[in-house]
């Protein structure tokens, strides 16, 4: 039997972005279905721009196989940045670069029956010495932020049940339906979202249009949560604020967190990013 701290969690320190005011810890637990771990994640603070810094927070949870995962952790940030529109639309950017993005992944599918699986991106891009917020989302992961203690989803959970997302699978051909007593709607009888990066054999029934969040921050935004299903599948986006919150900071926050959703039982793999926020004085 697998001692569930030693032999299943991962707790990673983050780190201290200096100038941008920011700390960060990361968690990850494996989970009890038979496969390897397929939750990939990012957490940096890069140069960016003329001197100044830009902070870059993910998480990717593969299905199907963790191939699509690692080529967005490895990737997806760098072709972001590299969109000529990056710094005076973020938001077009990142459409354009997600779109082509999938496309690179699909072509790999033509060849490879190994590049036909699949990944969420819940993607943060934190822009202006820490002062501006910008939330991408495909999939069902999810991000949410503290706000004075009240949780705000960031992102939207893309499940095939809900009726725009039931809408759009439909007007391509697809099919939503339970395959069993209890199972969670799927598209084509496979999959449990309704957008996703890759997904070769099934694209043609979703798709990888992104939601897109953007805000300024001010000082009651306290730090922000991104994660995959296997904690939210457990717990709701108030409950693991409030948790956050009695932590003595984003490590330790993601580090209960993680260890909730095993106590929890939940059995998917567990990904847990805390960002803590602050405004730069530079």
């Amino acid at each position: 039997m697998l001692n569930p701290v030693k032999d299943r969690c991962t707790w990673s320190g983050g780190g201290n972005s200096g100038r941008l005011g920011v700390e960060y810890g990361h968690a990850q637990v494996e989970g009890t279905r038979p496969h390897p771990i397929e939750d990939y994640h990012v957490e940096t603070i890069r140069p960016f721009g003329d001197g100044g810094r830009i902070g870059l927070f993910a998480i990717f949870d593969g299905h199907g196989g963790s191939e699509v995962a690692e080529y967005l952790q490895q990737n997806l940030f760098d072709i972001v940045l590299d969109h000529p529109s990056f710094s005076t639309d973020p938001k077009q950017a990142i459409r354009e670069s997600y779109m082509a993005i999938d496309q690179r992944i699909l072509d790999m599918g033509e060849t490879s029956k190994v590049w036909r699986a699949g990944s969420t991106a819940t993607t943060a891009f934190l822009l202006d010495k820490g002062r501006r917020l910008v939330v991408a989302n495909v999939g069902d992961s999810r991000a949410v932020i503290s706000r004075d203690g009240a949780a705000v989803d960031l992102s939207v959970d893309h499940e095939p049940q809900k009726p725009g997302e039931r809408q759009m699978v439909e007007s391509k051909g697809g099919e939503v339906s339970k395959q069993l007593m209890g199972d969670v709607y799927r598209v084509d009888r496979r999959l449990a979202m309704s957008r996703a990066f890759g997904d070769y054999n099934h694209k043609a029934h979703m798709t990888v249009e992104p939601d897109i969040w953007e805000d300024e921050l001010t000082a009651d935004d306290e730090f922000f949560i991104i994660a995959s299903d296997g904690l939210w599948h457990v717990m709701n986006s108030q409950e693991a604020v409030d948790m956050a919150r009695k932590q003595s900071n984003a490590k330790a926050a993601a580090k209960a967190l993680g260890q909730a959703a095993l106590d929890l039982k939940s059995h998917d793999d567990i990904s847990v990013l805390v960002v803590g926020l602050g405004i730069s004085e530079i």
